[in-house]
């Protein structure tokens, strides 16, 4: 078989998969859709002019039996790439950081032992767990804005989270907000809610990760936009 007709068999195949996988109909283009998903935008170049390549050849004639282009090899991996890709879809809790890793604190934990670990070990939230279940966040802006509420300077060494219940809530927070999600759930409906949240001029810091994405389960693992970065490299 030549390049073009190797070419021509493996984007019938990326269609059938991507329609299979994504419930689309005949009617739908794939690359259309393809360039339409956080995950695949990246490659929305290379997907676009593919989707042209392969129209020239489907519905153009041959000229003395012979295709007018030839694809290169680098466009027949891309495709093969690109079907793998899909059909292997990482889920949430394939990339998720497990509770056995996760530093978090009770509601009578010491908010000053845990600002000094955060700062040793780089951490950016703290999970506040009750039973099992995420109950609230604790990150730099719970300690400035209970600091600026009160108007103190000096953290006592016995204030508790408990005491933050207000500035570690999971809502109403100003440029910030957290979700709860399945652990089944792939991994790009997770991107697909980060940049919904980023078009509301917000970020979400972490995705907790519970059996059926209920807020009131047990959490199971964290995801942040970072270890989505690092699960794609």
């Amino acid at each position: 078989m030549t390049n073009t007709e190797i070419f021509i068999d493996k984007y019938k195949n990326l269609e059938s998969v991507v329609r299979s996988t994504y419930d689309l109909t005949y009617n739908d283009s794939i690359s259309n859709f393809l360039v339409g998903q956080t995950k695949y935008k990246r490659y929305s170049e290379d997907i676009r002019y593919c989707q042209e390549v392969r129209n020239l050849l489907s519905h153009k004639q041959k000229i003395d039996n012979n295709f007018a282009v030839e694809p290169s090899q680098q466009m027949i991996d891309f495709i093969d790439r690109l079907i793998e890709q899909i059909k292997n879809r990482p889920k949430c809790y394939e990339i998720q950081i497990g509770l056995k890793d996760i530093y978090f604190q009770p509601l009578d934990g010491k908010v000053k032992e845990a600002i000094q670990t955060m700062r040793e070990k780089l951490y950016t939230h703290v999970p506040i767990i009750e039973n099992g279940v995420v109950i609230g966040v604790f990150d730099e802006n719970s300690i400035f804005n209970y600091l600026a509420d009160n108007e103190i300077v000096y953290i006592e060494n016995d204030l508790s989270f408990r005491q933050l219940d207000k500035y570690i809530s999971l809502n109403n927070r100003e440029m910030e907000e957290f979700v709860f999600f399945k652990a089944t759930a792939y991994v790009e409906e997770l991107e697909s809610e980060i940049e919904k949240s980023f078009r509301k001029n917000k970020r979400i810091g972490v995705a907790f990760i519970t059996p059926s994405g209920k807020a009131t389960e047990q959490l199971q693992g964290i995801i942040t936009p970072w270890d989505i970065i690092a699960s794609s490299k």
